[in-house]
């Protein structure tokens, strides 16, 4: 399984896929919050499908907004960590 962080207009989206197959989405706003709030929310996402931490193998990041901005860097290094402990 993958987790889909999805940045779009200030917004933050996870995404639970499996096979490409969405199988669930959580959506909450950045308000300038999101290094305390980006992995609870990413728990809570695996906790309420039923699942361990161990059964996702990948985080991926997909932004509109540029490397510069700091909520994507946020995101990208909380992926980063999670894929990097996973190998």
């Amino acid at each position: 399984m993958v987790i889909q962080i999805k940045i779009k207009d200030r917004n933050v989206e996870l995404i639970l896929l499996q096979n490409k197959q969405v199988l669930d989405t959580h959506k909450f706003p950045d308000e300038y919050h999101l290094s305390e709030e980006l992995l609870p929310e990413i728990d809570r996402l695996i906790k309420k499908n039923k699942l361990a931490p161990t059964d996702i193998k990948k985080i991926i990041v997909k932004s509109d907004l540029g490397d510069n901005f700091t909520t994507c860097r946020i995101a990208k290094a909380v992926a980063n960590a999670w894929n990097w402990n996973k190998k």
